[in-house]
C-alpha cells in the first residue's frame, strides 16, 4: 500500500460562509414584530417564495389560522398533521436564528444558504439567507402530558436521487438538511424527515374531503341526542344493507330523521374525521360506493 507523505495528503478546504447583513437583520426584526402583534405567520409565504410547484393557502379549523404551503407535498403533510389529535398547532416555514445556523454550517463545514442575487459587487460578499424548517409541530406528549416541539423536514424523495436530479443540486439539498439537522440537535430536538411515501394517499384524499365540513359550522351545531341518533341510524342501515351506496345511506338517514341531505353529509364528514364513526381512513370514501365500517363499530 502506497502511503502519502504529509505534504501530499489532501487538505480539507474550509468553506467561507456568507455574511449576515443589516438588511437581513432588519427583515428578521420586522417579522418578529408582526408575530408579536398578530400571532404566528410563516417567514416565507406563497407570494414571496421561489417554489416551482403548486402552492396553497389554506385555513385550518384546528389552528384558526391561514397556512402557506409551498408544494402539493407540503399540503399532504399538513392535512395529515392537522388530523393528528396529538398535534395542537402547526408552524410552517419556521425561521431559524441566522447566527446559530451559520455557526452550525461552519462547524460541519457546509456552505450556508445565501442570497447570490444580492452579492455586493464591490466587496464580493454574499448575504446569508435565513433558513426555515418546513414544519414545527406543537404536540401533546402522551406520556409526560407536556407540550413539546417536533421539527419536520419535508422534501420529495426525488430531490435526493441523482437519477432524477443533478448531482450538484442533490449535494446542495443534503448540505441544507445537515445544517438544519445540526441546528435542531444543538437545541435538543430530533429533526424528522418526511417525503411523499410517509403518508397514505387514500387517507389524505379522504381527509381533504372530510375536513370540508368545518366550512359549515352552523350545520354541525346540532343537539347531542340528534347526532347520536344519526350515527346509530346510519350504522344500523349500513349493516342491514351493506351494498347500498354511501349517498343512498345518507339519504335514508335524512329521510328517517327529517333532515336535509347536505346537513347529514356534513355531520357524516365530521363523524369520520373525529373517529366518532369507525371507518378505515386508508380506504377511499366515495359517495357512489358502499361504506366500509370497521367491525366492532359505533352501535356495538
Amino acid at each position: 500500500m502506497k502511503i502519502l507523505s504529509p505534504s501530499k495528503q489532501k487538505e480539507v478546504k474550509i468553506v467561507k460562509q456568507p455574511v449576515i447583513t443589516q438588511r437581513e437583520i432588519n427583515k428578521i426584526i420586522k417579522y418578529q414584530k408582526l408575530v408579536q402583534q398578530e400571532g404566528y405567520r410563516p417567514f416565507i409565504t406563497v407570494r414571496n417564495s421561489n417554489s416551482v410547484g403548486l402552492s396553497h393557502i389554506i385555513f385550518s379549523h384546528k389552528t384558526g389560522r391561514t397556512h402557506h404551503l409551498l408544494s402539493n407535498g407540503e399540503l399532504e403533510a399538513f392535512i395529515n398533521f392537522e388530523h393528528d389529535q396529538s398535534v395542537l398547532d402547526i408552524y410552517e416555514q419556521y425561521p431559524l436564528p441566522l447566527n446559530e445556523t451559520i455557526e452550525c454550517a461552519a462547524l460541519i463545514n457546509k456552505y450556508h444558504p445565501a442570497k447570490y442575487k444580492e452579492r455586493d459587487h464591490e466587496t464580493k460578499l454574499i448575504p446569508a439567507a435565513t433558513m426555515t424548517t418546513d414544519f414545527v409541530l406543537l404536540k401533546r406528549d402522551i406520556r409526560s402530558g407536556q407540550n413539546v416541539l417536533q421539527p419536520i423536514y419535508y422534501k420529495p424523495s426525488s430531490e435526493f436521487c441523482r437519477k432524477n436530479t443533478s448531482a450538484q443540486k442533490v449535494i446542495r439539498t443534503m448540505s441544507k438538511f445537515q445544517i438544519e439537522q445540526a441546528y435542531w440537535e444543538n437545541n435538543g430536538y430530533s429533526l424528522i424527515q418526511c417525503d411523499e411515501n410517509t403518508f397514505n394517499s387514500n387517507k389524505t384524499y379522504n381527509l381533504k374531503w372530510l375536513r370540508e365540513c368545518y366550512q359549515h359550522l352552523s350545520s354541525l351545531d346540532v343537539p347531542e341526542d340528534l347526532y347520536t341518533s344519526l350515527l346509530l341510524t346510519l350504522t344500523e342501515n349500513v349493516r342491514s344493507m351493506p351494498t347500498e351506496t354511501l349517498k343512498s345511506q345518507l339519504q335514508f338517514v335524512a329521510t328517517t330523521l327529517n333532515m336535509e341531505l347536505v346537513q347529514v353529509m356534513y355531520l357524516f364528514q365530521k363523524a369520520c374525521y373525529t373517529n366518532a364513526l369507525p371507518i378505515d381512513l386508508n380506504v377511499k370514501i366515495e359517495l357512489y360506493r358502499p361504506l366500509n365500517l370497521i367491525v366492532g363499530s359505533y352501535a356495538d
